[in-house]
């Protein structure tokens, strides 16, 4: 058995030994596996005391170090291996012993343990004699600590499952309460109601029989009562069934708006670092994928484990009313399909969690191959079959890798299900020797029929919706592991201080680099941004421009450094209140398939949408006469995913992001690549929209084209994540420098 000790690294507890060898007092330690369970279990705090190799006997749980790993083993032999004495030990749940060791490697022997506050000697009576026996009767024991381990598992698995639906259900019930609990009236109805047409089935026809040889009014009357009841319980089954496929339904619909719910208010929330970090990425693909089904899934195993074991109490109380040996013979049939779907539900996970990367992988090119925004270029440069081979490969590897197990699983339920019907049909031998003795009636034989027909199914359906409870709760997993990554700076709790600018944005010794990079960013930058100014960065691509831009909004923190909104820093600040003084267009500005007057609105959706306002920043931001021009104007859907939508050019795009921007109307306005898409004319228009507005504002742009950023206030000029030159226009083309050198090229 491996163990740890809290608080103590592994470098300082692989020399712990020598610690116990040079003090007289025991050490503590945690332990953690199972190869020395029953006797020792994971969360034993072990006593490990100072013990001389010489003194060790056979039988004794000594604490050695084999291959790095600090191990707690029963002692079982010494050899000499020449001229040098070796330790031989072996865990009392383990099939091997050990590799063969020197006494350096002995740490100490384990004496006792402390287990839920009580601690216990390893010398009392008790785990003598089981000393004695697996030395002695290993061969005997050991099989029996193996189904006693597998036993343990299967309860704490068990236990585990509880709680994890328990928890699920109620994440995702939350806003379907009086649903759920119309759902399980229904199906607990669901569950009852065929046993009791069977049952009055029985009585029908032991009726009949009694008919056959009776005149009596009585027995008469009585069976037409049994007809009148048989089918009035017909007709409400039918009735329940059918109410049950409507409100599940709406189950599932109010199921679906909760987790997408869920779905989209994490991930609006997520810390940007979690979208540039690949692993996360994979963890976020199988929530996604998950949400879809899985939770209805879920809740629809759970009504089916209450439909099943509503019907299976019945089924045995029936069953027993034949003979008990029935039901023992039909669980033992079933056990071996609830053990082999357990099994195999966990490999599927496995295999899926180890597959993520490339499950990503195959959606992206599949998104390439078949997104509008690859089109032009996988026609142009012939690349749709270069993706689609990517695509094909690698689905096909994760074909393959399904399909082994998928194959191991066939054989092994064609197994568990040739078990199960031997065992069916020794069971109606059984009750077909009992109906030839005379013990049963007519009436019984073929309840039995129509309850093992019936019964079976349910039985089964109990196991399957077990095993689909433990398969869903697996798989719901990442879903709820995703809604516990970490949240942006103040998304989770807001702070009380806000912002409002009056002096500076001052950027004071900032670097950064991302989370899912060695190289950083950014290297020491400082500037300052004063109210009502505007500022420029130029420089090359890669150089820190947008970077800068990022960390502006608060989309992630600085490795070092800080930023500060008079003098506050921008990390204890109310996120969500200084964005609202943030304006951007960014240089990967979003496409909204949306209509015109509501791609401007976005700007600011949080009021309603004011149509004089956008065609306002429209005018401004020089789209205005494209949109006028539209079918529908400013109510004309924008883009081709949608019926009647109007494609636009990408500089086209890039106005209703400017003007998007200009309708937000904040204080502070960053502009990355305002022009990249424009021609000159509209780069001229667009200037002269910015020079009246930058009057009132703080603004910063990004820009390769100096005809925008020349009338700045402060140009900064970045160069490898820092800044190398800072001054207006005509200050730096006296400084000959790096400005002057990227002013002449452009200008040639």
């Amino acid at each position: 058995m491996s163990y740890n000790q809290s608080n103590i690294d592994h470098e300082e507890y692989l020399s712990i030994g020598s610690d116990i060898l040079n003090s007289e007092n025991d050490i503590l330690v945690n332990s953690a596996g199972f190869s020395m369970f029953p006797i020792l279990k994971a969360g034993d705090k072990l006593i490990v005391q100072k013990a001389e190799p010489q003194s060790l006997k056979k039988g004794d749980i000594i604490a050695c170090t084999i291959n790095q790993k600090i191990i707690g083993h029963r002692f079982i032999s010494i050899k000499n291996s020449q001229g040098t004495f070796e330790f031989i030990t072996k865990g009392d749940n383990s099939a091997k012993p050990d590799l063969p060791f020197n006494s350096t490697a002995i740490i100490g022997k384990i004496r006792g343990f402390n287990r839920k506050g009580k601690e216990h000697s390893l010398n009392s009576f008790k785990y003598q004699v089981f000393r004695f026996l697996i030395l002695y009767i290993g061969f005997v024991i050991r099989p029996c600590i193996k189904l006693l381990f597998r036993a343990n598992q299967l309860t704490v698995k068990g236990f585990d499952m509880i709680r994890n639906t328990r928890s699920n259900l109620t994440l995702i019930i939350q806003d379907s309460k009086s649903l759920v609990l119309k759902n399980s009236i229904i199906t607990t109805l669901q569950g009852v109601l065929p046993f009791v047409i069977i049952y009055l089935l029985k009585r029908l026809i032991d009726a009949l029989t009694k008919t056959q040889f009776s005149n009596n009014e009585q027995v008469i009357t009585n069976l037409e009562l049994l007809v009148a009841a048989t089918g009035f319980v017909f007709l409400l089954n039918l009735i329940v069934n059918s109410t049950g496929n409507y409100i599940r339904e709406k189950l599932s619909q109010s199921i679906s708006l909760t987790i997408y719910s869920l779905l989209h208010t994490k991930h609006a929330q997520l810390d940007f670092g979690q979208l540039d970090n690949p692993e996360q990425q994979d963890e976020i693909h199988r929530a996604t994928l998950e949400a879809g089904f899985r939770p209805n899934k879920l809740v629809q195993a759970s009504l089916s484990f209450l439909r099943s074991i509503t019907a299976g109490i019945i089924i045995i109380g029936l069953m027993f009313s034949i003979h008990w040996i029935i039901v023992v013979i039909l669980t033992i049939g079933l056990l071996p399909g609830l053990i082999v779907r357990f099994r195999y539900s966990r490999k599927l996970y496995e295999l899926n969690k180890k597959n993520s990367t490339k499950e990503r992988q195959a959606y992206y090119y599949d998104r390439v191959i078949t997104g509008i925004p690859f089109a032009k270029e996988l026609r142009l440069f012939a690349t749709s079959r270069l993706f689609s081979s990517r695509f094909h490969d690698i689905q096909t590897k994760l074909n393959d890798d399904k399909n082994k197990i998928y194959h191991k699983q066939l054989w092994s339920e064609i197994i568990s299900q040739s078990i199960a019907i031997i065992l069916i049909f020794v069971s109606f031998g059984f009750v077909s020797h009992l109906a030839m003795q005379g013990k049963v009636t007519i009436g019984t034989v073929v309840l039995f029929f129509l309850v093992f027909q019936r019964g079976f199914v349910v039985i089964k359906e109990l196991f399957q919706s077990v095993a689909s409870l433990y398969e869903d709760n697996i798989f719901f997993a990442d879903f709820v592991s995703f809604l516990h990554l970490p949240t942006a700076p103040n998304e989770e709790t807001e702070k009380n201080i806000t912002i409002e600018l009056q002096k500076a944005i001052t950027v004071e010794d900032v670097s950064f680099k991302y989370p899912s990079s060695l190289r950083m960013a950014l290297n020491n930058v400082s500037l300052t941004i004063p109210v009502g100014k505007t500022i420029a960065l130029v420089g090359a691509n890669g150089s820190g421009k947008t970077t800068l831009v990022k960390l502006l909004c608060g989309f992630y923190e600085p490795s070092q450094g800080s930023i500060l909104f008079d003098n506050i820093k921008l990390s204890a600040a109310n996120q969500t209140q200084t964005r609202k003084g943030i304006t951007a267009v960014f240089q990967d500005f979003a496409l909204y398939n949306m209509t015109a007057a509501e791609n401007i609105w976005l700007g600011n959706s949080h009021d309603p949408i004011d149509l004089a306002k956008v065609k306002e920043a429209c005018r401004m931001a020089g789209i205005d006469d494209v949109i006028e021009k539209l079918p529908n104007g400013y109510q004309n859907m924008i883009g081709n995913f949608f019926e009647k939508g109007e494609e636009l050019s990408i500089g086209q795009w890039q106005k209703l992001a400017i003007a998007r921007a200009f309708y937000r109307n904040s204080n502070i306005l960053l502009m990355d690549e305002p022009s990249s898409a424009l021609d000159a004319e509209t780069e001229t228009q667009l200037i002269d929209s910015l020079k009246r507005l930058a009057k009132n504002k703080t603004v910063l742009i990004i820009s390769h084209r100096f005809s925008t950023v020349q009338w700045a206030d402060m140009i900064y000029v970045m160069d490898k994540g820092g800044i190398i030159e800072s001054g207006n226009h005509i200050e730096l083309m006296n400084q000959k420098g790096k400005y002057f050198d990227m002013y002449s090229l452009q200008n040639l």
